[in-house]
């Protein structure tokens, strides 16, 4: 039977697993010290998932009643922010936007979401994220990986968001000659690229206080010096894969984890990864994806990110051999 199957492969259920207060003590504590205490039951129910640990929303919510009765109050009585927005379905528009609040650690944050179904197209931590090649090398990544690219993309108006508009124009008009002459990229001013900036909150209240702690412990004592040359280069090195393996994990969470169910929002409220891949479950919705080949991707891509240019290097060949030897 599949319950059989289940049990052979250890894909118990919440039941099966039979968590009590005292078994996920020590996994809630872990995850309650990354994200700096910002997490509801909600979300570590999602995070806890990843770890294939599966409890339920009422023994996690005694959990955080008995141990955290100030921050469970504190978390919920949060205002909340009234989510607005309308597509017609996933591809129809991409959003881009870059995050420059750990500018003073010499490290920088850039998204794509859907706008439909909101599900995370790409999420980098880089030492820049103002050099317009980078931040297309995150679109055609992201296009390779859907196998086409959406109708429209939007970002705010700064010039590190042209090469994106550049690419996506390009493409465009190459696949639909009738489209010469026009942007196929709207630029959103002030706060009205809305997707983005829904994300960096989220991100912000459940992801990044814990870094942001260890290294700002880090500057105040005095082991690192993001204007040292040396320093920063070396806490590049060692930052920014790790980070960047976190932020893959913050991804994969966010896109297979169901959003609160919201009666003022007008779209679906579903799991993004699924809204994203069947949007005719849900609605009169239409994937709007124009496929485009690798061939093609490849092509564009040499033009507006090439990949011998110095952004790609996380560091210098010289002090990348010097420090793979010492820290080998």
């Amino acid at each position: 039977t599949i319950q059989r199957r289940r049990k052979e492969w250890g894909l118990l259920s919440v039941k099966q697993q039979a968590h009590t207060v005292e078994t996920i003590a020590p996994f809630v504590e872990k995850l309650r010290q990354h994200s700096a205490n910002r997490l509801g039951t909600k979300s570590l129910r999602d995070h806890l998932r990843e770890e294939r640990i599966l409890v339920s929303r009422k023994l996690l919510q005694r959990y955080q009643h008995s141990v955290d009765p100030v921050g469970n109050v504190q978390r919920r009585t949060r205002r909340l922010k009234r989510a607005v927005g309308w597509s017609a379905g996933p591809n129809e528009r991409w959003s881009a936007d870059q995050h420059d609040k750990w500018r003073r650690f010499g490290l920088y944050l850039h998204v794509g979401l859907d706008n439909f179904s909101n599900s995370v197209l790409w999420l980098n931590v880089w030492w820049t994220n103002s050099n317009p090649r980078l931040i297309a090398s995150f679109y055609f990544q992201a296009a390779s990986k859907v196998g086409g690219i959406p109708l429209l993309t939007q970002s705010d108006p700064g010039s590190e968001n042209h090469g994106i508009a550049n690419a996506q124009t390009a493409l465009r008009q190459q696949l639909d000659p009738t489209l010469l002459g026009t942007l196929q990229h709207q630029w959103m001013r002030g706060h009205a690229n809305i997707k983005p900036e829904i994300f960096w909150s989220k991100l912000r209240r459940q992801w990044s206080d814990g870094w942001e702690c260890l290294f700002d412990r880090g500057l105040v004592d005095g082991w690192y010096d993001p204007h040292d040359p040396l320093e920063n280069l070396l806490f590049r090195w060692l930052a920014i894969p790790m980070i960047q393996e976190d932020l893959d994990r913050f991804t994969r969470i966010h896109n297979s984890s169901k959003p609160r169910k919201d009666r003022k929002k007008a779209m679906p409220t579903e799991i993004p990864q699924v809204l994203f891949e069947r949007p005719e479950e849900y609605g009169p919705f239409l994937d709007y994806k124009i496929t485009v080949s690798s061939e093609h991707l490849e092509c564009v891509a040499a033009l507006f990110a090439p990949a011998d240019h110095p952004v790609f290097q996380l560091t210098p060949d010289w002090f990348d051999e010097h420090a793979g030897q010492v820290y080998a």
